[in-house]
């Protein structure tokens, strides 16, 4: 059988929030489910052995119901050591381990264990009696004093430890003995098995397998599960209008084509600033284009320009800036490419947006639609918009 404890007892002070750490929301779900999610799902898991604090284990407990982790069998209080609270989540495994079963080892802080790396390091486990997962490092390693740097390390030979990690029962017995008979106290599994001289195989810990100890670590989770922070914001727009029959005179991100054919419209019909309006309008919760349209409309503005005025104001006194903006534009007539620099200078003044955070994309839409047909224009535009701290 493989048994996995699960240590969700620590404080978590690093990290400097007010909840506890294996509480604290991402995805929508507290920290420690993703952990129970991932090894209550895969199939070479048997039980599940919990170790919580005294003020977090009761929610635990209920996440535990809620989301039927049904592996998770044992809930129990760890110590003051990560070694003590190790021993106290073996103590129910103990009544029915045998020597060669799997115990695997994990910390809740590390949400994202890939089902492949666990898999991988109970077959290594098998094999030779303990595998742990890591990163290979990628950095320079000096070793310093307090001063100086003292000299450089072949990166090669070291690896920076995660979680999960894994060994026979037998063997993690013999360590744990060893340990309290000499007092010893270790940082993680292996080092209590480098104590009795066990070898530890490893292997590399998938890319999204990483320890949330500060907040940084935690803003790049929530990243990760597709959080949007609250001071961040996206919106999509789109604007499409068809060509009148014979006059010429195209307005686009602002700039006047007179060579190109007009489009059909109250105002100037700059597709892509309208469907810009609508995204930024969106991402502020505000209402659409063709609300504050026809009220320009009646005054006498018809420059699109003018419109896009409205939706800025409310975005400055919202205290936000606009971040990036995408464009996707669909027609057979005028070709965008040959024009996306000056459409993206343009678009950068109105905006006052880079022009590298500016991208410009087209298609003709092979016939399949009337913009694809050349009968006029469509554009799509997404906006995404930071608050100005």
């Amino acid at each position: 059988m493989n048994h996995v404890i699960i240590l969700a007892a620590g404080q978590g002070q690093r990290i400097k929030m007010k909840d506890d750490k294996m509480l604290i929301k991402a995805g929508g779900r507290p920290l420690i489910y993703y952990s129970l999610m991932t090894f209550n799902d895969h199939p070479e898991i048997n039980l599940i052995s919990v170790v919580a604090n005294k003020n977090n284990k009761l929610s635990i407990k209920k996440i535990i119901e809620t989301y039927k982790f049904t592996k998770a069998k044992y809930l129990s209080v760890g110590g003051l050591t990560r070694q003590k609270s190790l021993e106290n989540g073996l103590i129910p495994i103990r009544k029915t381990a045998k020597g060669n079963d799997v115990i695997i080892v994990h910390n809740g802080a590390n949400p994202l264990p890939s089902h492949e790396e666990i898999s991988k390091v109970i077959a290594l486990a098998q094999e030779h009696g303990a595998c742990i997962s890591g990163h290979f490092i990628s950095n320079t390693l000096k070793e310093i004093n307090k001063v100086h740097v003292i000299q450089t390390h072949d990166r090669k030979n070291f690896f920076l430890a995660e979680t999960p990690q894994a060994v026979k029962y037998s063997i993690l017995k013999k360590a744990i003995n060893g340990a309290n008979k000499s007092n010893f106290l270790a940082t993680d599994e292996a080092m209590l098995l480098e104590n009795i001289g066990q070898k530890v195989a490893y292997t590399e810990a998938s890319e999204e397998n990483f320890k949330i100890t500060t907040q940084q670590d935690y803003f790049k989770l929530k990243t990760i599960l597709g959080d949007v922070p609250d001071d961040f914001r996206v919106g999509i727009g789109q604007d499409s209008h068809v060509f009148e029959d014979k006059k010429n005179g195209l307005t686009l991100a602002g700039i006047y084509f007179p060579n190109e054919k007009k489009l059909e419209a109250n105002s100037d019909g700059d597709v892509i600033l309208h469907a810009i309006f609508n995204a930024l309008s969106q991402a502020t919760g505000d209402m659409s284009l063709g609300f504050y349209a026809d009220e320009e409309f009646k005054k006498g503005i018809t420059d699109s320009k003018k419109y896009l005025e409205i939706i800025l104001k409310k975005i400055k006194k919202d205290k936000f800036y606009i971040n990036s903006v995408g464009l996707m534009i669909e027609c057979k007539t005028p070709k965008i490419d040959p024009i996306t620099v000056s459409l993206k200078k343009s678009l950068s003044r109105i905006l006052s947006v880079k022009p590298s955070r500016i991208g410009i994309t087209a298609t003709s839409g092979e016939n399949a639609t009337i913009f694809g047909a050349g009968f006029g224009i469509q554009c799509f535009a997404i906006a995404s918009l930071k608050k100005d701290k």
